[in-house]
Parts: C-alpha cells; sequence; structure tokens
C-alpha cells in the first residue's frame, strides 16, 4: 500500500438513501464495480492525488472537521478503495491486465451494463423499452400500419435510460416503421480516450434481445487502409457504454418491426468505432480533417460505404452540454444559466442538421468548448460521412441533477 495514495479517474454519482446523501463511485472503463461513500468519505478521497501523505490528508481532514483522522481509520479506507480497484496500484493494475485478457480471449463483448442500467430478462427488458416510447413525452409506440424510409441517420443520445429514456424512442421509432438497414455503422464517443482518434472492434455484441454480429469483413477492409493500430485500445470497447446502448435499441427495433409486419426478424450487422477526444483541436483553433490520421479514417470509411450495395445506416451515440459542479464547474447550475446552456445548443444542433462542419465547430471553439460537449468528435465526424441530406430535430432534453447542481443535455435526430 503506498503512502501516497491515488485514485483512478472515476464517476461520481449522488443517491438519497434513507435521507442520507450517499456518493457512488463509477468506473468509466467497467474494471471496478460501483462502490458508495459517505460524504466524509468523498472528502478523503478528494485528496488520494498521489501526491498528498498520509499526514497531509489527516490535517486537511482535521482542518474540515475539527477532530482527528486516525492512522488506523484512513489505512483501512485506503485498503477497501484498492480492494475494489479504485486506486492506482500494482493490485489493481494486475486486475486490469486480467480483464483486458480475458476481453481479448471472447468472441463476444458481454453486455457491460445489464441489469443496472437495463432490465436483463428479456421480456422485462421489452417492457421496460416499450415504456419510453408510450411515456407522456415519449413519441408513441411504434405503428405498424406505417412504412417509414430507413434514415441516413440516427443521432441518439448515451446517457442512462433512467434520465434519457424516451429521448431514444424518438430518435429509434422511424427506424422501427422502416425497413431497417444491412449495416449500421456506429459511431460512439470514447469517455475514456484512446491513442489513436478511431478505435475498433471485432467481436460481437451481445444483449438480452440477442446477439448483434459484427461485420469483421468490413472492419477488417477499414483497418488494412490505417497507417495507425485502430485496435490498440479495443479493451475500451468492454465498459464503454455509447454504443452499447444502440445495439440494444438496434435490435428492439428490429423485433418490434417484425411483430408489428409478422415478416421474419431483418437481420444487420454493426460496425463500432469509438471515436476519441477532438478537444486538442478545439484548443489549438484547428479543424479536424487537417489531424492526418482523422481525415484519412474518414475518408477511408466515407469510401467503402460508398461502395456498399447494402442499405447502410449511420448511428451516432452521443450527448451535448456537460454543466455543473459535477464536471469542473465552480458553481451549481441554475435556471437562467440552462436557458443559455439550451440556446447554444440549439446553435450546434442547427449547424448539425445543415451539415456544416465549419459552423459545426466553430460553435464549440469560440469559447474553448465551454459546455464541454461530449458528442463532439462523433459528430463532427458524422458530419464528414453524410453527404445529400438534411436533418431533422426530434427531441431535446437537459437531466438536471439537484445533489450535484449539474447537468446533461441530449438531442434525438434522423437525417434522411
Amino acid at each position: 500500500m503506498t503512502d501516497n495514495p491515488r485514485l483512478r479517474p472515476v464517476e461520481v454519482i449522488p443517491v438519497e438513501q434513507d435521507g442520507t446523501t450517499l456518493l457512488y463511485l463509477k468506473d468509466p472503463l467497467n474494471f471496478a464495480s460501483p462502490l458508495g461513500v459517505s460524504t466524509v468519505g468523498y472528502f478523503i478521497l478528494s485528496h488520494f492525488d498521489g501526491r498528498n501523505s498520509f499526514i497531509d490528508i489527516q490535517a486537511a481532514f482535521s482542518k474540515q472537521f475539527g477532530r482527528l483522522l486516525l492512522a488506523d481509520e484512513l489505512k483501512d479506507f485506503i485498503e477497501t478503495l484498492d480492494r475494489h480497484h479504485y486506486l492506482q496500484s500494482e493490485h489493481f493494475l494486475a486486475h486490469r491486465n486480467s480483464l483486458i485478457e480475458e476481453f481479448r480471449r471472447q468472441p463476444a463483448r458481454a453486455a457491460a451494463h445489464v441489469g443496472t442500467v437495463y432490465k436483463a430478462d428479456p421480456a422485462e427488458l421489452k417492457i421496460q423499452l416499450d415504456g419510453f416510447f408510450a411515456a407522456p413525452n415519449g413519441p408513441g409506440l411504434p405503428n405498424g400500419r406505417i412504412r417509414a424510409a430507413t434514415p441516413k441517420a440516427i443521432v441518439a443520445p448515451h446517457i442512462d435510460f433512467h434520465r434519457g429514456g424516451t429521448a431514444y424512442a424518438w430518435a429509434y421509432k422511424s427506424l422501427a416503421e422502416s425497413d431497417g438497414a444491412d449495416l449500421f455503422i456506429l459511431l460512439g464517443t470514447s469517455h475514456c480516450g484512446g491513442q489513436t482518434p478511431f478505435i475498433l472492434t471485432l467481436k460481437d455484441f451481445a444483449t438480452p434481445l440477442g446477439l448483434v454480429e459484427t461485420d469483421r469483413e468490413f472492419v477488417g477492409r477499414l483497418r488494412d487502409r490505417c497507417p495507425e493500430d485502430p485496435f490498440a485500445d479495443e479493451y475500451l470497447h468492454r465498459g464503454e457504454h455509447s454504443l452499447e446502448f444502440q445495439v440494444l435499441f438496434l435490435k428492439y427495433a428490429a423485433q418490434a418491426r417484425a411483430a408489428l409486419t409478422g415478416e421474419p426478424e431483418r437481420r444487420f450487422k454493426i460496425v463500432p468505432i469509438l471515436v476519441s477526444s477532438f478537444h486538442p483541436m478545439v484548443v489549438s483553433q484547428t479543424a479536424p480533417e487537417r489531424s492526418a490520421p482523422v481525415q484519412n479514417f474518414l475518408s477511408v470509411l466515407s469510401e467503402l460505404v460508398e461502395k456498399e450495395t447494402r442499405n447502410v445506416c449511420y448511428v451516432a451515440g452521443v450527448d451535448l452540454a456537460h454543466v455543473g459542479r459535477e464536471f469542473g464547474d465552480r458553481e451549481p447550475v441554475d435556471a437562467n444559466f440552462l436557458k443559455w446552456v439550451e440556446s447554444e445548443d440549439q446553435l450546434l444542433i442547427d449547424r448539425l442538421a445543415a451539415l456544416d462542419a465549419p459552423g459545426f465547430f466553430h460553435e464549440i471553439a469560440k469559447d474553448q468548448d465551454k459546455r464541454r460537449i461530449c458528442g463532439f468528435a462523433p459528430l463532427y465526424s458524422l458530419i464528414h460521412l453524410l453527404n445529400g441530406t438534411s436533418g431533422t430535430h426530434l427531441k431535446y432534453s437537459q437531466a438536471f441533477t439537484p445533489e450535484t447542481g449539474s447537468a446533461v443535455t441530449f438531442t434525438s435526430m434522423i437525417f434522411a
């Protein structure tokens, strides 16, 4: 155990339980299971930056709470966090390497968020997803009498279903009412970055509704024309939710369409692509396509899609703004600030709908991405992959968390 404990990057989710606020630590890489800590415990671990010693942490605690934090208490707390894999340590690295090797051996990516974000039982899951369509603020259940055109692209959230379920329904209803597609090109935010701009996997995706097959031949052709290794960080697919939630709704839409029409379920394949951060381009005020790896990948992907004889649809799994204390702002957001966020988001959505890449980039770069648009990279990539079409905005939402004074915004769109 180190004398200067260092917390790994984690997400913190406040939960009210029996009148007490607990803070749940969540590992975005899914190497650790969620762990609840008290507000006092969170204060302690907020000092685990790899620089503070035991004495430094005890001094900060005493200044904040006016009492001593015993060395044994601190040691037990550190051991608990390390045991649950939340500290950067040799114990964690051995655990991480073991899980990555196990992931590489598996032919399919296991559903990482089943049983937490969504139901594991297929019948219960269908009821859950149906409920998002049928909700008062939902778009209504898919209608079998409507035969919509298959969208060329879908923009859907990747926020958890509890906060954004109806927004997914708005994005996917037209697909459920269409003939569907043979191949879906998935573009999702890589919340943990990556060594390369785009991260591929050959693995199929397991869901409670059945296995969804990855088009290994298409992915292989894409890989063969990339100078950089798009599999260097393949393990990031293991716990990433931005694509998992889209795959689940694609499978649901195919089964809903089959149930409505009485026809066999249409088989389809996917090309799962995680897109890492384009933020350095915002800082340098440089359009992402001026980066050779970005330009090359998008050009090759576009060329491969143009040669396809199958029906192809793009899907972007993205959220928009992340504002408030949870995301690093000093002050909690209020109603007036959220109105400003909505107005700025709408400008961004308008540029997206028009496939205006310079305008889209300007809306983010003009204030150095003040709103932290986590879907920037996948959406900017989507603009460069689509042509001869325009977007229709269906639904805009803001999920506000009063416990942290923070909000996440997201949108639902289709391109026809």
